[in-house]
């Protein structure tokens, strides 16, 4: 399952787009320029479930930063599981 949302960075169409990771056991934030066929992924935000750290992952060179700072800060809201809290 993917979720997506579009941004426009430094000029360019990016897009986020959320979904886990089965064979990984986590969740992913990926980057990606919008409208690219087929889509261009240039980096990626991966939480583990199994060790329960972030991972930043680039596959391209040269990304805006402000791109970068929006994707970890999507990240950190949107990728660690939700922690229910104990009623005593």
């Amino acid at each position: 399952m993917k979720r997506r949302s579009s941004y426009n960075m430094s000029q360019i169409k990016f897009e986020l787009s959320f979904g886990s990771e089965i064979l990984r056991d986590g969740m992913f934030l990926e980057l990606s320029v919008r409208e690219t066929s087929p889509l261009r992924q240039i980096a990626e935000v991966f939480y583990s479930d199994v060790t329960h750290e972030f991972f930043l992952i680039c596959y391209e060179e040269n990304i805006p930063l402000e791109a970068v700072e929006k994707l970890i800060s999507e990240a950190r809201i949107s990728l660690p599981p939700v922690k229910q809290e104990q009623s005593t």
